[in-house]
């Protein structure tokens, strides 16, 4: 059994020694796998560089505040609380292109504050109120920042009413009545004082600080004695008319007129510019035009709105010069609501 089995596998083995061998095939007949095309293929770089996300880039939103002019002003509903306490009052912003028709700004949150005024500079506007505070609105990203409150160096008791300008460096410059009268207006003497001095000063921003801090300027930039012509001293506005630097100062609803050729300088008193018709200014100069507008409130049939003047010079005005612009039903407040305390700037950088 053993050696048949040995007989088969050697026959086995002759025939497959003597088999044919299989051709070998050339290598061009060598299959290939079969790729795409190049176009098929859609590179990583080929994506729009517009839809691609960067973590380090910061959004920008597209700004509501698209009028020629800003307006900062202080309102209070007479049906709810006691508006001749300045704790009740909260502050608005509202613009305009062309200084007569306002209207507020889209999603504006009020916050508490009295007789604010506004400057822009850059994409940031800042608004200062009477409680020595600022609250920074940043136009590039609609955010508005908590209030913070503001220092001056080489005051001793706090200021009030504040102004802002821009000087050639490009610092702010703050203007404000510079006094504090216990258990009084600040505006006026001290209780049983019938004759004292107030006084509008300045201070300049400290470089870096980002209109939070300043320091005092030695002097007094307007001085006013308080007795038989006014009894009250207040409400600083300053502006420049292309020749000089004008500032506005509030007696009530008086306003005076005064000018210096240089920021810092000492201001002369030019002119009585209104009387009765109108306090708590702003004042602007349309060099285009070659015309002052003089912003300020008054009462009218029970409740404060806000007039403007047009003039072609600093000189006395009448009560035919005086045109409302804005009431608080006008701004969408309400009829029963007082707008007081204007402040002006110009919405460009």
């Amino acid at each position: 059994m053993k050696n048949k089995f040995l007989f088969i596998v050697l026959i086995f083995i002759t025939a497959c020694s003597t088999a044919t061998p299989l051709p070998t095939l050339a290598p061009a007949t060598q299959p290939k796998p079969t790729l795409p095309p190049p176009t098929q293929v859609t590179p990583v770089t080929a994506v729009p560089t517009a839809t691609a996300a960067s973590p380090t880039t910061v959004p920008t939103i597209q700004s509501v505040v698209t009028g020629k002019y800003v307006m900062s002003f202080h309102a209070c509903d007479e049906s709810k609380t006691n508006c001749r306490d300045p704790r009740n009052h909260e502050v608005y912003l509202a613009q305009s292109d062309d200084g007569v028709a306002w209207k507020m700004i889209p999603n504006w949150k009020p916050f508490k504050g009295s007789v604010p005024d506004v400057i822009r500079r850059g994409n940031t506007l800042y608004i200062y109120t009477a409680s020595g505070e600022v609250v920074k609105y940043h136009l590039d990203t609609s955010v508005v920042d908590a209030p913070t409150r503001v220092k001056v160096k080489g005051l001793d008791m706090g200021f009030a009413d504040p102004s802002l300008i821009i000087d050639g460096e490009g610092r702010l410059v703050l203007f404000m009545l510079n006094g504090f009268v216990p258990n009084g207006d600040p505006a006026g003497c001290p209780p049983n004082q019938t004759t004292c001095e107030k006084y509008m000063d300045a201070a300049v921003e400290v470089k870096g600080s980002d209109g939070t801090e300043f320091n005092l300027e030695s002097g007094h930039r307007v001085t006013v004695k308080l007795g038989s012509e006014f009894r009250s001293a207040s409400d600083p506005d300053i502006f420049f008319d292309g020749k000089q630097y004008v500032m506005y100062v509030s007696h009530g609803a008086s306003i005076t007129a005064w000018t210096a050729t240089t920021l810092l300088g000492t201001y002369t008193r030019l002119t009585n510019l209104s009387t009765n018709l109108g306090g708590i200014p702003a004042g602007y100069f349309d060099s285009s035009a070659k015309l002052y507008w003089t912003y300020g409130h008054i009462n009218e049939n029970g409740r404060a709105v806000i007039r403007r003047a047009t003039h072609t010079a600093l000189a006395p005005l009448t009560a035919a010069d005086f045109k409302t612009v804005l009431t608080g039903a006008t701004i969408g407040l309400g009829a029963t609501f007082h707008v007081e305390s204007p402040g002006f700037a110009v919405n460009n950088p």
